[in-house]
């Protein structure tokens, strides 16, 4: 019998990491008045009565981006928040977009989840998309969370940081496979290798906040873990940004599963997939 619930982890006192099938990780965090949702996942599963297990606490749900694996299941809530340039990504999400990204996660988890693309919730109504930008503090009642603006995977992404817990909340953002380049998403300053570099930095000078960096996808696929990101991650992105920059690394070309035809580099802990036109 293979897996059918997502599994839950708490990685801090009331914060839990919900890993939806090895697509991707949502965070629920909860304060003493608030409770906040980080991401809704691809929406394979009723995510709202899944929330409801773990607190009763009126919600807050925030999106670290626009993307299939992150703002898939936001239909499901009446009302979420996110960057506004990452508005029209999250509106341009099919229910044949969602299902099409399960299988192909499925297709990679070696057979342990019994659980398919027709498990997809496909909610009546569609949530009320509300801005969020960076300098804006969830106040979750003993619990402040910030919220940080991280652009390069895509061009309205956010990350979150929990002071209390010491904790990072990173999305997409900077990880050990950072997808600058995706089929459909447009290229711009703000999804370039420099958007990139500022963004890391950003986030390697946050680290008095913060000791943990967990991504958007713990537990990938048929790896289940629940583990922070290297505590390399953002130092090594910088360098091999810097070194993408100045044409001492160069990529090399690969046909990426979820990015194409593309150039991708690595520097340590860190690998980024690009197009040529993003190397500025």
């Amino acid at each position: 019998m293979g897996i059918r619930r997502p599994i839950v982890s708490e990685i801090a006192y009331r914060t839990w990491c919900i890993d939806e099938f090895g697509m991707d990780a949502m965070f629920l965090l909860e304060g003493n008045d608030k409770a906040l949702l980080i991401d809704t996942g691809t929406g394979l599963f009723n995510v709202p009565e899944l929330v409801r297990e773990l607190t009763d606490k009126p919600l807050v749900v925030a999106l670290t981006h626009g993307h299939v694996d992150h703002a898939g299941g936001m239909d499901q809530f009446d009302e979420v928040f996110l960057h506004p340039d990452d508005f029209g990504p999250a509106r341009g999400l099919t229910p044949e977009r969602r299902a099409s990204y399960a299988r192909r996660m499925l297709d990679i988890s070696e057979g342990i989840y019994d659980i398919s693309a027709d498990d997809l919730v496909i909610p009546a109504g569609k949530a009320a998309m509300k801005p969020l930008k960076e300098g804006v503090c969830i106040r979750l009642g003993g619990r402040d969370v910030a919220v940080y603006e991280t652009p390069g995977h895509t061009e309205g992404s956010l990350g979150f940081v929990d002071p209390a817990e010491r904790i990072l909340f990173s999305g997409d953002a900077c990880n050990v496979n950072t997808l600058l380049t995706l089929p459909g998403q447009k290229h711009s300053e703000k999804t370039t290798v420099s958007s990139l570099l500022r963004t890391a930095q950003k986030l390697e000078g946050l680290h008095p906040y913060y000791d943990r960096n967990y991504n958007g996808h713990v537990g990938y696929a048929c790896f289940k873990s629940c583990l922070p990101m290297p505590d390399s991650i953002n130092r090594d992105c910088i360098e091999l940004c810097t070194r993408l920059l100045d044409g001492s690394i160069q990529g090399e070309k690969v046909e990426d599963a979820l990015s194409g035809e593309s150039l991708a580099a690595t520097y340590n802990t860190c690998r980024i997939v690009y197009a040529p036109d993003q190397v500025r």
